[in-house]
């Protein structure tokens, strides 16, 4: 999993660049602790897990409207409460404040540790790789050995590749502590394009539309459509098993713990190669990548507002998963990802600009083709929508210079009553 922000962006002669940041999040595993280490750790869970539940009771009585209120109102408390690191306190109201709206009772709390204030990475007198890192006041620090595997070595060709680590987790699973390292490095990334390539992220697949800046039409395809297959399979298989374990089968929910595992593992790897992918075409015709912008659609859909299959539909999209997979892969390789509003962008007819719920059309309940009410245009509705996010980056002169700016119509002309659904 990655995360992205903005830097700053600057000129070199006639290329406008601008630097971007990746986060990389990498697991390294951790050989079994001493038995006083082993106490150690468990007490300090035990501890950060209490002092996360004291700030939650004080954020829940108190009502704090931002960090900072919660920070002053806490800190006080739990810093003559608990005798830890000043700097595990702080990531303590972090991660309250993270999951205070979420978040009822703190079992088990991956702990944070900052670089190099907190924690860091070394190595012994012989060599051997260990992760120390703070505890309690007045005990030192804790280290613990780095198992020297294919994760480890992962690691070390990303410092040596120019990525710096800045903070890590440590997680307790299954009971073995792991550290969960993130890196950061900054990518230059250019400004000037000759094509944009919509995407469109839907419950069915990836719709992807390569339009070049005077509006013709270079590729359209569908990407993903084994992923949704398989989340069904998965669902019917789900939905079996629950019932299984409702007439109490412990087999049952051994099965729907893994099953939830190789879903999530399957849809991740999928997300990962459809990126590289949507990347490749890009580059090929050195095209921005246009996205819609859907922060928040899970909440806007509310509950009791649509059908529950319209809800399940909603859920299985992995547009948050997807947004931070492109992100991350097109800045590595030099291309930028910009957001377009996603209002009605498969209502709206591509040809005349005509938006209206009646240019669907259904077959058996389902929505199967755009036939645009005034000017007759049919195609699929994922296409639409993806060739209006395009049509929607283009003309907003997201990557472009102003000589280029301003495209021509989509679908210029055409033969007959009706003009032809575009091509892959």
């Amino acid at each position: 999993m990655a995360e992205v922000i903005y830097i700053f962006n600057y000129h070199t002669n006639t290329v406008q660049m601008v630097e971007r940041e990746v986060v990389k999040a990498l697991k390294l595993n951790l050989l079994p602790p001493s038995k006083n280490k082993e106490r150690l750790l468990s007490e300090l869970f035990s501890s950060v897990a209490a002092c996360c539940n004291e700030i939650l009771s004080i954020a829940k009585s108190k009502s704090p409207k931002n960090f900072a209120i919660l920070h002053n109102t806490s800190y006080p408390i739990i810093r003559q409460k608990y005798s830890l690191h000043s700097q595990i306190l702080i990531d303590c109201i972090h991660q309250v404040w993270e999951n205070l709206k979420t978040c009822k009772k703190f079992n088990q709390v991956p702990i944070r540790f900052n670089i190099p204030r907190s924690g860091k990475f070394s190595k012994t007198k012989r060599g051997n790789p260990v992760v120390v890192f703070a505890s309690f006041n007045g005990n030192g620090r804790i280290a613990l050995p780095i198992k020297q595997d294919g994760a480890y070595n992962r690691f070390i060709e990303h410092i040596n590749n120019g990525w710096k680590c800045t903070q890590f987790r440590l997680h307790k699973q299954n009971g073995h502590y792991v550290v969960i390292a993130n890196l950061r490095k900054k990518f230059e990334v250019k400004q000037n394009y000759q094509a944009v390539v919509g995407v469109d992220v839907n419950s069915g697949s990836f719709a992807l539309t390569a339009l070049r800046a005077d509006g013709k039409i270079l590729k359209q395809l569908y990407l993903g459509r084994d992923i949704w297959h398989k989340q069904w399979k998965f669902m019917k298989r789900r939905s079996k098993l629950r019932s299984y374990a409702d007439k109490g089968s412990k087999r049952a929910r051994r099965a729907l713990k893994r099953i939830k595992c190789d879903e999530r593992n399957f849809v991740t790897t999928r997300i990962w190669q459809i990126s590289h992918e949507i990347v490749e075409i890009a580059i090929r015709y050195d095209a921005v990548i246009a996205i819609e912008k859907l922060k928040n659609l899970r909440k806007r859909n509310g509950k009791g507002r649509k059908p529950k299959r319209a809800n399940r539909k909603i859920h299985r999209i992995p547009f948050a998963k997807f947004r931070i997979t492109i992100q991350s892969v097109a800045w590595q390789n030099g291309i930028d990802v910009v957001e377009v509003p996603a209002v009605r962008t498969s209502q709206k007819c591509p040809r005349c600009g005509y938006t209206s719920r009646k240019n669907w059309v259904f077959f058996d309940n389902k929505r199967k083709l755009f036939r645009c009410c005034r000017c007759g245009f049919e195609c699929n509705p994922d296409r639409t929508a993806s060739l209006n996010i395009a049509t929607l980056a283009l003309e907003r002169g997201i990557g472009f210079s102003k000589a280029i700016c301003t495209p021509a119509p989509v679908f210029q002309s055409w033969r007959g009553s009706q003009p032809p659904c575009p091509a892959r």
